[in-house]
C-alpha cells in the first residue's frame, strides 16, 4: 500500500446519525484506586464510532471519538486501511499525522476509549466488515480478529524461514531399529525387581521383572539389593505389601546411525512405572530428546533439541553441541547393532566403541567433544584404560594441560610410564592417582607394593602430599606408619597428615632435630602433637615459623645478628629489630599487608639483600605502626602501614628516619657495605624490569600506577652509609 495514494482517499466524516448519538451520549465520571492512589477517569455509552467503505479493492475503516463529535467535531482521528489480497493494514493518526502499523488493541487510544465497553457501527458497517475480510464477527472485534490473524500469519513466515533448514537437515534422521521398543524396555532402562508376597515363615517365590518368571528366593527384604537366581541380572526387591507404585529412575539412552552426512546420535530417555497390583503389566516410557549430527571423521555438524519453539509449538530445535565442560551425567545404554559397522568407518578413530565395551554406558556426545579437546583420549580407550579414560571424559581440563606439550606419539612416553607399569595400571583398573604413583616409581627409581599405592588412591593421597616426610621415610615405611596411627587413634587419612605436618613444623620451631627417627616418626603422634601445641602458644604462626625456617633456616639467625646495629631509639619513634619469624608473621597479620605471607622478603633475608624491620611509636613501641624493608647500608626500600598504604603522617616519620639513617652510617661495618652495594644493584635490575614490563598496580590507593614508579618514590637511599649510585637511566 502507498501512503499517498491512501490520503487522497475520499475522508469518511461522521453522519449526522452518529453527531445526534455522540451528542445524547452523557459522559460518567468514575473513581478506582490503585497503584497507591485514586485515579479519575471518563467514560461513554459508546467510547468509539466507526464507518467504513470499500474503495479500490481496499477496505477503510474511519474512528471517532465520542469527546470530539461532542465538541462538534466531524473528522475521524484514525483511520484504517486493509489490504485483504496483500495481507497488509496501516493506521493512520489524524492527530499526529503519523502512520502506524500497530494493531487495533496497540493504538494509544484515550481512557474514553479503553474504559468505555461498546464501540458503534452500523449494520451496514458490519456487513462490509465480515464480507471484505471473511471473518465472523464484524465491527471493532471482527477488524482486531483479521489483525491478529495477519500477525500469526506473518509470525508463522518468520519462523518458517528459520525452521524449513532445520527440518531439511533432520530429512535424513533413519528409522528406529525394529527392536527398539523391546531394547529399551530390557536394556537401556536398567533397574529391574523381584517382587514377592512377604510371609512371617519367608517367601520362597518372587516374580523377576527382567526375565519375567517366577523364581526362588531366600529371605528377601524390602528394598534390598540382590540378584535374580534364573537370569543374573541385578535386582531390588519389593514386598507388594509395602511397594506401592514402583517407578525406575530416569535412564539416557542413545541410538548411533550413520546417515547421509556422516552419523546421527539420538539421545532417549525412559522409565517403568509398576503400578500398584499390577506389576507384570509395567507401564514404559521413552522419548526422544536430542539429535546430534556429526561427520564422516566425527566432525560436529549441528544438534538439536525437541522443545518450546518460541512458545508457538513444540519441535526441534537448533542449538549448541554439548560442552566438553558440561557437568551433569548423562551417561546411559547405547543400542550396539549399527556399533561393529561404524567402529571400521566414522568412530575408527575416536575410540568410543572400545571405551563403551569396558565401561558399559557412555554418553557418546560427551565423549567426542572431549576428544575434540584431548585427542589422546582415543589412545586411552584403544589401550584399555576405562577409568583414565572415564576421569578424562569427566574432567578433561587437567588431561588438556598434562598433554598439552606432549609430542611423542607413544602411550607409554605419554603416560610417562615404562611397560612393565602400563600392565600393571591395566590390571589394576587404576585412574589418574594410580598414574600419579606410578610416574613417582618411576622418578626415584623404587617400585612400591601393589596394595599400598591402591591403599593411597583409595585415601585420595598423591606423592605431592607427602613432601614433607619423603625426605625422611620410604613410601611404604609412611604406608605402615600412617596405618598404624589411623588404627590406633580414630583419624582419618587427611586428618593424620595434617596432625603429621604440623607436628614437624613445630618441632622444627622449637629447634628439635626433625631428622632423628625417634622425632619425626613419633610413637604416639597425636599426643606429641598437642604437646608441642602447648609449647609453642599460637599454633597457626609457629606452624607456618616451622615450615619457613626449614626453607630459610638463617633466617633468625640473621636477625639476631643485626640487631644491635640497626635497633635505635629517637624521641618520638623507634625502629626495632624483630626477634622471630612469629614476629613477622603477626606483622604482617595485623597491618594486612603481604610481608608475612610473600616469599620473596624471607629470599631476601636469607641472602642478606634486605631486612623487614618495625618502624613504632616510642610511647607505643608495642603496637604495629610501619613496616619498612631496609638494605643492608639503611637505605629504606619500602615504609608500608595498614593494607601496603601510606598516610600523611609518613612525611613525619620520615625526618625520623633521616635521622637514623645518620646513625647507622655511623654502626655498620665494611661487611655491610659490601652486601648493601650487592642489594643495591639487584634493587636497581629489578627497578628496572618493572619498568622494561610496565608493570601496573591493580588495587588499593596506588591502583592505575607503575609498580616501577611507586617503589622509585618510596626509595630513600642512605647517602652517608653507603657510595652515592645512578639509577638506571630507564627508571
Amino acid at each position: 500500500m502507498k501512503k499517498k495514494e491512501l490520503l487522497g482517499l475520499k475522508v469518511l466524516k461522521a453522519t449526522s446519525k452518529m453527531m445526534r448519538m455522540a451528542e445524547g451520549d452523557q459522559p460518567v465520571r468514575k473513581t478506582e484506586d490503585y497503584w497507591g492512589g485514586k485515579h479519575f477517569y471518563v467514560t461513554y455509552q459508546h467510547g468509539l464510532y466507526m464507518r467504513c467503505a470499500v474503495a479500490g479493492g481496499l477496505l477503510k475503516v474511519a474512528f471517532f471519538l465520542t469527546e470530539h463529535m461532542r465538541a462538534g467535531g466531524r473528522m475521524p482521528a484514525y483511520e484504517l486501511y486493509v489490504d485483504r489480497e496483500a495481507g497488509e493494514f496501516l493506521t493512520y493518526d489524524r492527530t499526529a499525522d503519523k502512520w502506524l502499523t500497530a494493531k487495533l488493541d496497540m493504538v494509544p487510544w484515550p481512557d474514553s476509549v479503553c474504559f468505555s465497553e461498546k464501540k458503534w457501527i452500523s449494520e451496514q458497517g458490519n456487513r462490509i466488515v465480515k464480507e471484505y475480510l471473511g471473518v465472523e464477527h464484524g465491527g471493532y472485534k471482527g477488524l482486531l480478529e483479521y489483525q491478529l490473524k495477519v500477525r500469526a500469519d506473518e509470525l508463522k513466515r518468520r519462523h518458517k524461514r528459520e525452521t524449513d533448514p532445520w527440518d531439511l537437515d533432520l530429512e535424513q534422521t533413519p528409522a528406529l531399529p525394529r527392536d527398539w521398543a523391546r531394547w529399551v524396555e530390557k536394556v537401556g532402562i536398567t533397574e529391574n525387581y523381584i517382587f514377592y508376597r512377604y510371609d512371617r515363615k519367608g517367601a520362597r517365590t518372587g516374580y523377576c521383572t527382567f526375565c519375567e518368571k517366577e523364581v526362588e528366593v531366600r529371605k528377601p527384604r524390602h528394598n534390598k539389593a540382590g540378584c535374580c537366581p534364573r537370569c543374573r541380572h541385578a535386582v531390588t526387591f519389593k514386598a507388594l505389601g509395602k511397594a506401592g507404585t514402583v517407578m525406575t529412575s530416569r535412564n539416557y539412552m542413545y541410538l548411533i546411525q550413520r546417515c547421509e552426512d556422516g552419523f546421527m546420535v539420538r539421545e532417549f530417555q525412559g522409565y517403568r512405572k509398576y503400578r500398584k497390583g499390577d506389576y507384570r503389566d509395567p507401564e514404559c516410557n521413552s522419548w526422544e530428546c536430542r539429535r546430534a549430527i556429526y561427520g564422516h571423521t566425527a566432525e560436529p555438524l549441528h544438534a538439536y533439541y525437541w522443545g518450546d519453539y518460541k512458545h508457538a509449538e513444540f519441535r526441534w530445535i537448533e542449538t549448541n553441541f554439548c560442552h566438553p565442560n558440561w557437568y551433569g551425567d548423562g551417561r546411559g545404554k547405547v543400542y550396539g547393532k549399527p556399533l561393529p559397522s561404524l567402529n571400521k568407518k566414522e568412530l575408527r578413530r575416536t575410540g568410543m566403541v572400545e571405551a563403551l565395551q569396558d565401561s558399559g554406558r557412555i554418553d557418546p556426545e560427551k565423549y567426542l567433544a572431549v576428544l575434540q579437546k584431548v585427542p589422546q583420549l582415543e589412545q586411552l580407550s584403544k589401550a584399555r584404560l576405562p577409568v583414565l579414560a572415564e576421569e578424562c571424559v569427566g574432567s578433561y581440563y587437567d588431561f588438556a594441560e598434562s598433554f598439552r606439550n606432549a609430542e611423542a606419539c607413544s602411550l607409554l612416553k605419554l603416560l610417562g610410564i615404562d611397560s612393565q607399569q602400563l600392565k600393571r595400571l591395566r590390571k589394576n583398573g587404576g585412574g589418574r592417582k594410580y598414574l600419579g604413583w606410578l610416574q613417582y616409581e618411576k622418578a626415584v627409581g623404587r617400585t612400591l607394593p601393589d596394595e599400598a599405592v591402591m591403599w593411597f588412591c583409595r585415601e585420595g593421597i598423591q606423592p605431592e602430599g607427602l613432601k614433607f616426610i619423603a625426605c625422611r621415610m620410604s613410601m611404604v615405611q609412611v604406608y605402615h606408619y600412617m596405618r598404624r596411627q589411623m588404627r590406633e587413634t580414630g583419624m582419618t587419612s587427611r586428618e593424620m597428615l595434617t596432625t603429621w605436618a604440623d607436628y614437624l613444623s613445630m618441632a622444627c620451631r622449637l629447634g628439635m632435630d626433625t631428622n632423628d627417627a625417634i622425632i619425626y616418626r613419633a610413637r604416639k603422634l597425636r599426643q606429641r602433637h598437642d604437646e608441642l601445641v602447648e609449647l609453642c602458644g599460637q599454633k597457626e604462626h609457629a606452624i607456618r615459623a616451622g615450615e619457613i625456617l626449614e626453607k630459610y633456616p638463617h633466617i633468625e639467625d640473621i636477625l639476631q645478628e643485626i640487631r644491635p646495629l640497626y635497633g635505635y631509639l629517637g624521641k618520638n619513634y623507634t625502629v626495632i629489630v624483630p626477634a622471630r619469624i612469629e614476629e613477622v608473621l603477626e606483622e604482617g597479620e595485623r597491618l594486612h599487608h603481604c610481608v608475612g605471607s610473600s616469599g620473596r622478603y624471607w629470599d631476601r633475608m636469607e641472602r642478606r639483600e634486605s631486612y623487614v624491620l618495625f618502624l613504632r611509636r616510642a610511647s607505643d613501641p608495642d603496637t604495629p605502626y610501619y613496616t619498612l624493608e631496609v638494605e643492608p647500608d639503611g637505605t629504606v626500600r619500602q615504609k608500608r602501614t595498614m593494607y601496603d598504604r601510606q598516610k600523611e603522617d609518613i612525611k613525619d616519620a620520615e625526618k625520623f628516619l633521616m635521622e637514623w639513617q645518620r646513625a647507622i652510617a655511623q654502626r655498620i661495618t665494611e661487611k655491610e657495605r659490601g652486601l648493601a652495594e650487592k642489594s643495591r644493584v639487584l634493587r636497581n635490575q629489578e627497578f628496572l624490569k618493572l619498568k622494561e614490563d610496565r608493570v601496573v598496580i591493580n588495587m588499593g590507593d596506588f591502583q592505575g600506577q607503575l609498580l616501577a614508579d611507586v617503589l622509585l618514590a618510596d626509595l630513600m637511599e642512605n647517602k652517608e652509609g653507603a657510595a652515592e649510585a645512578a639509577l638506571p637511566a630507564a627508571a
